[in-house]
């Protein structure tokens, strides 16, 4: 194709570039349209079924609450005067056809089950699911199936009007070219005679015909000037000047002059073009120079020079110009100073170079990196913030089943969908915390703290708090072999019971029921790989194998990617984030172990090793969880007069019912300014009166917790629990600062708030 371009006379080459020009600029606009009118048309399409079956869902609800199929059929019967709409059904509640439309077709045409809320495209048709309400409340689904053939029909018109749009558009060019290309070849032809002419006497004196003012023509009398130089001097010298001329316009670079003793300074002609003035505009003294720098850059040029003639160095310095249109310019200057037989300087003599758009890029990379970090700490206060925002509305939920749960009069049936909220709010607070730990980890400011700690009871741990109902409720076998004799690691124990938790979940998650979980613990010395300074003996592995779903080939290498499950369709299946397995990988690797999974593929099971360096048992004194929590349940419930400050009216609500069931006396206040006169006003009171304790949110409207909680130790000795959503390590270390004995996440757990204040309450003898 090169090549047949390059031996192609012009006039095709002319004809070529106008007809592929015009064929650009036609599909390009087509496309366009088209583009638009399939996005118009599908939201329109999507907006218009959407409020059909709104009206459909409006006109049924009284049907579907009163079981009266045939009004819903009639009603659903309406849409025979809708052309596009080719099926409708309505659903119940638990998912079944309550009426369809047309009748003529067999249930099994309509889906099973409706699928989530909205609209999707499926080949020829639009799919719509609408919930049917009845004060707030979800009677069924109303499923409306329309097809596209209007949508096809438009585009077909459209692509036949493109095409013969196309066709006459390429036929006018090849006219329009055909009658003007002479105009532009006939001057090149003339060139190339007088070039032909030129190259084969050689005859200097001839000159070409000008045929206009255009490019053609301007080439023309550069060329005529070109032959006319180049007769007149010598052909070697010319052509060293023109290697000159080209080397320093390409580098932006013009050569300078200044006779010290005369004062007068002597510019080529591409210095004139960098400074952007006419020879007029300058008349060579030091004063009409320093007129066109900038300002603020004169002092800077004039020590520089002075400080060269003294030295007797090099100039070296950047300056900013101002041109004549007010556009400034970075130049760098360059030169050497020549001196007589006395050591007096003379002369100065060097370049200038245009570096604007090297300043420019350096501003720029600047200005980026600066956006960047700012974008960077944007988006962790997002991830804060965002955080805070969706744990506050859980902690009234969890709030309101933990009292509920505590209610013996409660049926057990009540009590199991009470469990199944407290399950899937605290999956949300995970899911949560998963999402600003993998932000940490990223950044590297994942912290640990390490202790020599015995992996088994956290392990046993981890697999009755996370494991055992998932499984019992699936019917899964779990079973546990502890072989090894060295069990204890250096490692931080939250962290590594996190590893386990997120392995077993993942297992159960996965296996099918009746499947099952295999848990093995063993040691292997490491061979040749290289230890840690406290690793004394062999490894410590945890092998966690299931008889699950399996991990193909294709998978296998992306499932330590964060968000990634493998299969899009596990992930609709299944739920989750695919941040478990990257955050294990990333806190095993921060304890110098390694986290490895194998599978033989689908529906062959997974196995996970997880791999960490031992150290001497007697260095270890660490406490399992389940142990430490059962410490602090035994503190003994003593009734408290409590200070609860939260602007969140259903948090407050909730709490509130919950510490006046545990005995406690509660006072709410909704803002720093009510908290402030409360407390001044028990405080005026006898001590006996007095809040013994303050538990308070962070975010308030008028101002932040720490606040007032710095304020109240000023004033008087009261402990205190902060509440909120954000919960990274600096925001607790922030509340330890301000004066709180503890720092609760949202959304608030009932049992680990209610063992704080007792451990307070043990803690201060309140």
């Amino acid at each position: 194709m090169a090549d047949f371009l390059r031996d192609t006379p012009i006039k095709r080459k002319l004809m070529l570039v106008i007809l592929l020009t015009n064929g650009f600029v036609l599909l390009l606009m087509g496309s366009a349209l088209i583009t638009y009118e399939l996005v118009t048309f599908r939201h329109s399409l999507a907006t218009n079924m959407g409020v059909l079956a709104d009206i459909i869902g409006a006109n049924a609800t009284g049907a579907i609450a009163f079981q009266d199929k045939r009004s819903a059929q009639e009603i659903l019967a309406a849409l025979a005067a809708e052309h596009q709409v080719r099926r409708a059904a309505i659903y119940e509640q638990d998912g079944k056809i309550f009426a369809r439309f047309p009748t003529t077709l067999s249930v099994t045409s309509f889906p099973k089950r409706p699928r989530d809320d909205g609209y999707r495209f499926e080949r020829a048709h639009l799919a719509l699911f609408q919930p049917i309400l009845q004060d707030g409340a979800r009677l069924g689904t109303i499923y409306l199936q329309t097809d596209l053939e209007e949508m096809y029909s438009r585009f077909t018109v459209y692509g036949l009007l493109l095409l013969l749009v196309g066709a006459a558009a390429s036929l006018g060019a090849i006219a329009l070219t055909t009658t003007l290309q002479q105009r532009i070849t006939i001057p090149i032809l003339e060139l190339a005679r007088v070039a032909g002419s030129v190259s084969d006497l050689p005859d200097y004196s001839v000159r070409a015909v000008k045929h206009g003012n255009d490019e053609i023509g301007y080439l023309t009398d550069a060329f005529n000037r070109m032959l006319m130089r180049i007769g007149e001097s010598n052909a070697a010298l010319a052509a060293g000047e023109e290697r000159l001329r080209l080397a320093l316009e390409a580098s932006r670079t013009g050569t300078w002059d200044w006779n010290i003793e005369t004062g007068h300074i002597t510019w080529d002609d591409y210095v004139y073009q960098l400074v952007g003035r006419a020879r007029k505009d300058f008349d060579g003294t030091m004063e009409s120079f320093l007129q066109i720098v900038h300002p603020e850059d004169r002092a800077q040029l004039e020590r520089a020079v002075h400080e060269a003639i003294e030295g007797k160095r090099t100039i070296d310095v950047d300056f900013r110009i101002v041109v004549l249109d007010g556009t400034i310019r970075h130049m760098a200057s360059r030169g050497r100073v020549f001196f007589d037989a006395a050591g007096k300087a003379v002369r100065m003599s060097g370049v200038n170079m245009d570096i604007t758009a090297s300043k420019e890029n350096e501003e720029e990379l600047s200005r980026a990196k600066e956006a960047a970090e700012a974008a960077n700490k944007a988006k962790d206060n997002f991830l804060a913030i965002l955080s805070h925002e969706l744990r506050t509305p859980l902690t009234p939920v969890l709030a309101t089943v933990a009292m509920l749960e505590e209610d013996n009069n409660i049926p057990a049936p009540i009590q199991r969908e009470l469990e199944l909220i407290r399950r899937n709010i605290e999956v949300e607070a995970r899911l949560i915390d998963d999402l600003l730990e993998v932000t940490g980890i990223i950044r590297g400011k994942l912290e640990l703290n390490r202790q020599p700690v015995d992996v088994r009871p956290l392990l046993e741990h981890a697999m009755q708090a996370y494991c055992a109902g998932a499984a019992a409720r699936k019917k899964l076998r779990v079973s546990i072999q502890v072989i090894a004799t060295e069990t204890h690691v250096l490692a931080d124990s939250s962290r590594i019971t996190q590893v386990f938790w997120n392995l077993l979940q993942n297992a159960c998650k996965f296996t099918p029921e009746s499947g099952e979980i295999y848990v093995r613990v063993f040691n292997e010395f490491a061979g040749s790989r290289s230890a840690g300074p406290e690793h004394f003996g062999p490894d410590l592995i945890v092998e966690i194998r299931d008889t699950g779903i399996g991990i193909s080939p294709e998978t296998m290498p992306r499932i330590f990617n964060a968000f990634e499950q493998g299969e899009r369709s596990r992930t609709r299946v299944f739920g989750g984030l695919g941040l478990g397995l990257a955050i294990s990988r990333a806190i095993v690797e921060l304890h110098d172990g390694s986290l490895i999974a194998e599978s033989e593929g689908l529906n062959k099971g997974s196995r996970f090793i997880i791999r960490l360096q031992t150290v001497e048992s007697a260095a270890a004194a660490s406490v399992s969880p389940s142990l430490q929590g059962a410490a602090a349940a035994t503190v003994a419930s003593r009734a408290l007069r409590i200070l609860l400050v939260e602007d969140h009216s259903d948090t407050a609500q909730q709490l509130t019912r919950l510490l006046k069931r545990a005995g406690h006396e509660v006072t709410w206040a909704g803002s720093i300014s009510q908290a402030r006169s409360l407390i001044d006003t028990t405080g005026s009171e006898s001590a006996e009166r007095g809040f013994n304790i303050l538990i308070s949110d962070l975010g308030l409207p008028d101002g932040s917790g720490h606040d007032l909680m710095r304020d109240l130790a000023s004033r008087r000795s009261m402990p205190g629990i902060a509440l909120s959503g954000y919960g990274m390590k600096d925001d607790i270390l922030d509340s330890m600062a301000a004066g709180f004995s503890r720092h609760l996440t949202k959304p608030v757990d009932w049992q680990e708030l209610k063992i704080a204040i007792q451990k307070i309450a043990a803690e201060q003898e309140l």
